[in-house]
């Protein structure tokens, strides 16, 4: 079977809603044998600032990835832009409609499942109003930019209306989604004393609600009616039982990727829309949840149905829990319950036995496992609590002091255990937040060193809990802010991987590309059903990309290590590259030192350069004999004025090399200009000298009589002796002098001697 690869987008977020959506489609998938990848949009959430960049990255990098399908929720993408839905759908245009599904909006051209929030909203209002016959109801929706928040307001007024009841403008408030607004519970409270009944536009308002009202000594369900939107996890194990309208987004996010599989697979689209519908638990003082003479009437057969008793339980316990996660705890719930059923059994043979039915042994084995969010430790307690209940009800009149004890230890014992696991949780979290925020510390003191940096960025993914990491870096930085998008390279340059606690740093040059990543990348992700794939960003600019598994962080952790790591990026290349301007200044300076000493056409040191060079070698050779050497080519005006520029450039060239051969290397050599050269070389007396000039001149001989160009090479020279003095360190002007008068002495007698030749 083809493994596929499905993207999601948009929700790798802090926000139960978009979490929720990324666990049942993650669920889904699992199931089915394939792989969820989500693309990471790296919003910060606490401002949504440039949330349109951010989703354009996440989006872009979706688009050229190897994806078999990708599942765009606009609705969380339109709470991001802050209710712009024409911005959101702008985004969309980025991604391929053949294999994109569209949630929450009905895009044309693209599958779309949509939501239908009326029909559960309709039956909550109904309830309150027929149901209860309450009539001061207040409503406490959510942003005004909220589609969905509109949609669940206006049946508000609808229902009221529809029932004759008038809405005072004080029953009516906005609330956050988040949940993070007592302030407007207190307003609402205050300015309706006679209020009868709170509906909530979503389940964590109708948290904050409960918590408000508990503060105020007020019971939910008997002094207000609340009700809530969504169904989130908590709400059934709330105390009382939250009465709400069930549209999970779990079960939403279950659906999409059954439609996303499907595309995959060329099949026809099935679910175009999920539809709500109304859960009535206790919070409007119903007695719906029944549980009690559920278990009561599980108590008289025989024998006790065991399955089905952990089933119940099973489904109190875990949220959101995939069938690995399933199937797991369920071999543990069956063990723990035998032994319940086993000091039962004990206590009915022995009614003197001090047999506990849940002891703290057996609780703590039970959930020292580690389910992340997919378990409800509350949930487990209200199970259980509903059991000990039935027994008390069932139990003969000498047991029920034991039952009531029974009960007593269990309520201590679950406290204990949640208490020591939020101790346990909290300390995770804080080593976790302080390894997640000091991820690239020691790696920045290796900022010379990009390989060791990248080996210690890797290794603290390690001990956050990533098991699976692979690092890309961007040919260049690009500036992603524009509004009009930007080119995304196809080439990355992969500089690191985190495999399975081992670390491998890329030594060598290369390039992976783009669209092959997650061939790459999810075939070695062995065990792993979700790949998290998101740009790395510094400021304003993507510096590459980051591929993880999700391993112990929550969603706002992988949201700090992702920036961490771009921190770091841009701070290593800003090293590299003032690095690398140094290297270029500290050239261009040697070359302009070079050139400012030598001459261009030669390589010989020019008048300066061989003056510096003169003043050393007398600096530290006092008492030894010297000569200066004054050198000119005989007959460049001729060259140049016959054959040209270019061949008398060449003869300097020519005569240049034949000195440098003939000369000393521990002496100074220089060209002053046109045809004249200038040596100092260390001479024992004037015959060593003359011994160096004819050397000159036979190289000179036998380039002569072995090349074929239409000139021959000779000098005149002329030379002064003298020893250096102590405390000299720079070459005597008069030196000079008498070595230049004693060359053009040279060039006299040589023009004399051969007018004299032309006479005869």
């Amino acid at each position: 079977m083809r493994r596929y690869r499905i993207g999601l987008l948009g929700v790798h977020s802090a926000i139960d809603y978009p979490q929720s959506l990324r666990m049942g489609a993650k669920n889904t998938i699992e199931e089915a044998g394939h792989t969820l990848v989500t693309i990471a949009e790296l919003i910060p959430y606490h401002t949504l600032q440039h949330a349109e960049a951010y989703l354009r990255v996440a989006c872009t990098i979706a688009s050229r990835l190897d994806l078999d399908a990708i599942v765009y929720p606009a609705g969380c993408a339109t709470a991001y832009l802050r209710g712009d839905s024409e911005a959101a759908l702008k985004l969309l245009q980025i991604l391929d409609p053949a294999k994109t599904l569209v949630l929450e909006r009905d895009v044309e051209g693209y599958r779309c499942i949509t939501k239908d929030n009326a029909p559960g909203m309709h039956e909550c209002m109904r309830h309150l109003i027929e149901g209860c016959g309450f009539t001061r109801i207040a409503f406490i929706s959510g942003p005004a930019t909220s589609r969905g928040a509109k949609e669940r307001e206006d049946i508000y007024f609808q229902e009221m209306a529809a029932h004759g009841i008038e809405v005072e403008p004080s029953l009516f408030v906005r609330g956050d989604f988040g949940g993070d607004c007592a302030d407007v519970v207190e307003r609402l409270l205050d300015n309706n004393p006679n209020l009868e009944a709170i509906a909530c536009a979503c389940d964590l308002i109708a948290y904050t609600a409960y918590e408000v009202l508990h503060k105020r000594g007020l019971a939910v369900g008997e002094d207000i009616a609340v009700t809530g939107f969504d169904d989130h996890p908590r709400s059934a194990h709330l105390d009382p039982p939250l009465s709400t309208v069930r549209m999970t987004s779990y079960d939403y996010g279950c659906m999409a990727a059954r439609e996303a599989l499907r595309m995959c697979e060329g099949l026809p689209q099935e679910a175009r829309v999920i539809s709500s519908r109304f859960v009535a638990r206790n919070s409007c003082g119903e007695n719906a949840y029944g549980g009690v003479e559920l278990i009561r009437g599980m108590l008289t057969r025989d024998p006790f149905p065991a399955d089905e008793f952990v089933s119940i339980m099973m489904d109190a316990t875990l949220t959101m829990a995939g069938p690995s996660i399933t199937c797991h705890f369920r071999e543990h719930m069956e063990s723990f319950f035998g032994k319940v059923r086993d000091a039962y059994l004990r206590h009915r043979a022995n009614p003197s036995s001090d047999d506990l039915l849940f002891s703290s042994q057996d609780l703590a084995a039970l959930f020292e496992q580690d389910y992340s969010a997919s378990l409800s430790l509350e949930g487990f307690h209200s199970g259980a609590i509903t059991l000990l209940e039935a027994l008390l009800e069932e139990s003969p009149a000498d047991d029920v002091t034991w039952v009531i004890q029974q009960i007593s230890y269990l309520h201590l014992r679950v406290a204990r255990l949640l208490n020591s696991a939020s101790q346990a949780d909290v300390l995770r979290r804080d080593k976790r937040e302080w390894i997640t925020f000091h991820t690239v510390d020691d790696a920045l003191r290796e900022d010379r060193n990009p390989t060791k940096a990248y080996e210690l960025i890797l290794r603290e993914f390690g001990r956050m809990g990533i098991r699976e990491a692979d690092l890309f870096l961007l040919p260049e930085p690009i500036e992603f802010m524009e509004s009009h998008g930007f080119a995304l390279s196809d080439e990355l340059k992969p500089v690191g991987r985190l495999a399975r606690g081992a670390v491998e740093v890329a030594e060598h040059t290369g390039t992976v590309m783009l669209p092959n990543l997650l061939e790459r990348i999810v075939s070695r992700y062995e065990g792993e059903t979700e790949c998290i794939i998101g740009g790395v960003v510094a400021g304003i600019e993507l510096m590459g990309i980051a591929a993880i598994n999700s391993g112990a962080l929550s969603d706002h952790d992988q949201l700090m290590v992702y920036l961490n790591v771009g921190f770091a990026f841009k701070h290593l290349q800003m090293i590299a590259t003032e690095r690398e301007m140094n290297e270029i200044l500290s050239q261009n300076n040697l070359l302009l030192a070079r050139q400012s000493t030598h001459d261009e056409m030669t390589g010989l040191l020019n008048r300066r350069g061989f003056m510096h060079q003169a003043s050393r070698m007398l600096s530290s050779h006092a008492g030894r004999t010297a000569a200066v050497l004054y050198l000119d080519l005989d007959g460049l005006k001729t060259i140049n004025d016959t054959l040209g520029h270019d061949v008398g450039d060449d003869a300097i060239c020519e005569t240049a090399s034949i000195l440098v051969q003939c000369l000393p290397s521990d002496g100074a050599l220089g060209r002053l200009g046109g045809d004249e050269f200038v040596a100092l070389v260390f001479a024992d007396g004037q015959d060593q000298v003359n011994a160096m000039l004819s050397k000159i001149q036979e190289a000179m001989d036998v380039r002569n009589a072995t090349n074929t160009t239409p000139y021959e090479l000779s000098i005149s020279s002329g030379s002064c002796l003298f020893v250096v003095e102590e405390g000299v360190n720079e070459l005597p002007a008069s030196l000079m002098a008498q070595a230049d008068e004693r060359l053009y002495e040279m060039k006299r007698r040589r023009k004399a001697s051969r007018r004299y030749a032309d006479e005869g």
